[in-house]
């Protein structure tokens, strides 16, 4: 049987290598050739007829080639994004491409104005990662003016996305026009049309006219429809942008709650601010360099600091001293391994260590982090069961070890030490709870910004610049931790920090400067 993948062709307009726009990650994109629209601003009408003479045939086994020679540079997030021209006008060639693609495991975006051809689109939309979405215009009349096409036909697409078995994310993009659709009006006006996606848009980006094809139009004889129209200001662009991303935030989680189940509840933010002295006070287990030598002193370490040590007599610090111990760890030390037997309680003193475990594709998953106060395995100890995930150090850090034997003797019978661990334990379910919310949930932003607000929540401290969050987590941990990937954690940040949601302070400090958004991202989400 002839194989379809060598036979069928498709016309090819340009290859773009090292592509960082279209679609996450670093891409190759195919520009394929042919549009059935004729939009005023396209600056590529080259690209609009659907057979050109410098078009490029090429097979879908041709594109796979050319992927996988890029495929080392793709990275977790990258991949390949075909584009136009309109792809969907060469529904049966992309349809084989995307095959051959995801069969190599090859993330897919496609960029659509979504003008093509229907009867594809069930088998194509499954196959897509990423949908860019092109919105023309927002109204019949408009549209047919600008881009001369129906506007029914956008709306039969997009009713097909939902009909469709498609899993992935859909990029919103608009090119604001001065004079057209650069006003708040419109962007409400944009929100109110791409409603109907809301469970599928990642994010909504405004690309600001330009002039840069005009020169093409005179070189093939083709009168420029937008002559007079100057450039789109960016930074207006960009404000509108900013304000289109508000008004979806605030308006779409109202239809979403009503379909959704009511998630965890988020906590509140601490209204007074701290100082930076009195938070360090409740964290600091260092003993007074004055102190004379005590039961209580152990390398440095004040024992009788320690939350879960406080309530215990003096006759029972005496008694410890073959029992509890002090283990100063260096960044990337092991504390314990899955598997290891609950022979000893391990409370924080100084540092931070994080628990994770590795999923079945041997990704890094975190599931927790302690910081100074912390303590885990009294659970463990209760019921003799051993560590089932992996404790290691994110920094230099300095750790109490308790003996089962001592813990048993005297923590067992002390019913403040055992309030205590129930707690802490509850603490912990609930975390894993939203944990498990996390994972599930498939909007990138959504996770990033419940795991900002939760790590906020614990670790944040409030300042005249906003609630402050310092963090020993690489972009790499805090991706693991919200269940994505480094590539995505960093531009879902890079995202919140264009739309003023956040900014940061280096690599470990991150400063919430609009915490409602971010809690409208959520119920969006």
């Amino acid at each position: 049987m002839a194989d379809i993948t060598t036979q069928i062709t498709g016309n090819i307009h340009s290859i773009e290598t090292m592509g960082l726009v279209d679609g996450p990650g670093v891409r190759t994109i195919f520009f394929l050739q042919g549009c059935p629209l004729r939009c005023a601003y396209c600056h590529n009408p080259d690209s609009q007829p659907m057979n050109s003479a410098a078009a490029r045939q090429m097979t879908p086994r041709d594109v796979l080639n050319i992927a996988l020679r890029q495929k080392n540079y793709y990275g977790q997030e990258g991949g390949v994004t075909f584009s136009g021209g309109e792809p969907l006008a060469q529904g049966a060639f992309l349809l084989e491409c995307l095959k051959l693609l995801k069969k190599e495991g090859i993330s897919t975006a496609v960029d659509t104005s979504g003008f093509g051809q229907p009867k594809y689109y069930p088998q194509i939309l499954p196959l897509v990662d990423t949908l860019i979405l092109d919105v023309k215009a927002f109204r019949s009349g408009t549209f047919q003016s600008l881009v001369q096409g129906a506007f029914p036909v956008f709306l039969r697409f997009v009713e097909d996305v939902l009909k469709a078995d498609f899993t992935g994310q859909v990029w919103i993009r608009h090119v604001m026009l001065p004079g057209y659709t650069d006003n708040e009006a419109a962007m409400r006006e944009l929100v109110k049309l791409v409603r109907p996606l809301a469970f599928l848009i990642d994010r909504i980006e405004i690309l600001p006219y330009h002039t840069m094809g005009v020169g093409k139009y005179a070189e093939l004889g083709i009168p420029y429809r937008l002559v007079g129209v100057p450039p789109m200001d960016p930074d207006k662009a960009k404000q509108l942008e900013r304000y289109a991303h508000r008004y979806y935030l605030q308006t779409l989680p109202k239809a979403r709650l009503r379909q959704t189940p009511t998630p965890l509840p988020l906590p509140a933010f601490p209204q007074q601010k701290e100082s930076q002295e009195a938070m360090e006070r409740k964290t600091d287990f260092r003993a007074d360099p004055t102190a004379d030598a005590s039961p209580y002193i152990r390398e440095g370490i004040d024992l009788r600091k320690l939350p879960l040590l406080r309530h215990l007599s003096v006759s029972e610090f005496e008694e410890m001293a073959q029992d509890v111990a002090i283990k100063r760890v260096k960044k990337g030390d092991f504390i314990f391994k899955s598997g290891d037997s609950a022979g000893r309680l391990f409370i924080c003193c100084a540092g931070q260590f994080k628990i994770f475990t590795h999923t079945p594709d041997g990704r890094e998953q975190i599931m927790y982090i302690y910081s100074p106060g912390d303590f885990v395995g009294g659970l463990n100890l209760l019921k003799g069961h051993q560590y089932l995930y992996n404790g290691q150090a994110l920094e230099d850090a300095v750790i109490c070890t308790m003996s089962k034997a001592f813990f048993d003797r005297v923590c067992l019978p002390n019913p403040r030490i055992l309030q205590q661990i129930l707690e802490k334990s509850y603490d912990r379910i609930r975390w894993a709870e939203e944990l498990m919310t996390r994972l599930y949930a498939t909007n990138a932003g959504m996770k990033v910004a419940e795991l900002v607000l939760r790590l906020a929540a614990r670790y944040g401290t409030q300042t005249e610049e906003g609630m402050r969050v310092e963090l020993n987590l690489n972009r790499e941990e805090l991706g693991s931790y919200a269940g994505l990937t480094r590539e995505s954690i960093t531009r879902k940040l890079g995202e919140f920090k264009d739309l003023g949601y956040v900014d940061f302070e280096g690599n470990h400090v991150i400063i919430i400067k609009d915490e409602q958004a971010l809690r409208d991202h959520i119920l969006a989400g």
